[in-house]
């Protein structure tokens, strides 16, 4: 059901009980999502007279931090001067929920979180297509990169990353762009997109082009029904899958030349 929801641009996600609840910016696409859950036959209720308000503040409110792989510490909520520190010597990274995906606790997100932690990122160049909150970009720069370029198309979620880089002392290696992928030039040692499938695919050739000669792709927010699919049209060339990861419905993909 998330990955039918996802089409639809939700804001975030916040489960209560059993139930899955999906937060719109716009009675339109909460509207939308409600009639492609009805034509999968999934029951659902849409409520469209929420009190005008931020949403997401009472989820920002009750979000506590946690960790991802080896070195990563997410805070998904606002800042509280009297929390601990991290554990050890995980790195901190603070991207509250917000209008732009990506607060690490998706599962499509953890994965390419724990899928960036096992390559070689230090001193690389990195792009995230797709960036949303930018919480990718900036893992990568926790992790040493030498510059990180986030991209995405919708211009909101850009001013959203903008945010969440000045919180960090290596955001000042994470550049930003809003457009498509021919708004960025050159080539990167690691190209990694957290987009759905059916926005992946049509860029398959665009993204294994940014990747530079012995570069690496990483690619989630892929669901296992669409994942044969994507690989089919990512096995380009030399291109071979060289890891993959998953959790519940989804799946992480890591490709590199054969």
């Amino acid at each position: 059901m998330v990955g039918l929801l996802s089409l639809h641009e939700p804001l975030g996600f916040e489960t209560s009980g059993k139930d899955l609840v999906a937060f719109f910016r716009g009675g339109g696409e909460a509207r939308r999502a409600a009639d492609a859950l009805t034509r999968a036959k999934i029951r659902h209720e849409l409520t469209t007279d929420i009190p005008e308000a931020d949403p997401l503040e009472a989820w920002r409110a009750a979000s506590r931090p946690f960790a991802v792989g080896r070195r990563l510490w997410v805070e998904p909520g606002e800042a509280d001067p009297g929390a601990p520190s991290p554990p050890g010597n995980r790195i901190s990274i603070r991207v509250p929920a917000s209008r732009a995906f990506g607060t690490g606790s998706h599962a499509s997100t953890r994965l390419a979180l724990l899928a960036l932690e096992e390559e070689v990122v230090s001193g690389r160049d990195v792009l995230d297509v797709g960036t949303g909150s930018g919480i990718l970009a900036l893992a990568a720069a926790a992790l040493g990169a030498a510059r990180a370029v986030g991209l995405d198309v919708d211009a909101d979620a850009v001013f959203v990353a903008r945010e969440n880089v000045l919180r960090h002392e290596f955001g000042r290696r994470v550049a930003l762009y809003a457009g498509p992928l021919a708004a960025v030039r050159g080539r990167f040692d690691l190209v990694v997109a957290n987009m759905i499938a059916e926005e992946i695919l049509p860029e398959a050739g665009a993204i294994l082009a940014r990747a530079a000669a012995g570069g690496r792709v990483i690619l989630s927010g892929v669901t296992r029904d669409r994942e044969a699919r994507v690989l089919a049209r990512m096995r380009r060339g030399r291109w071979q899958l060289s890891a993959r990861l998953a959790e519940d419905e989804w799946v992480c993909l890591c490709l590199a030349r054969g």
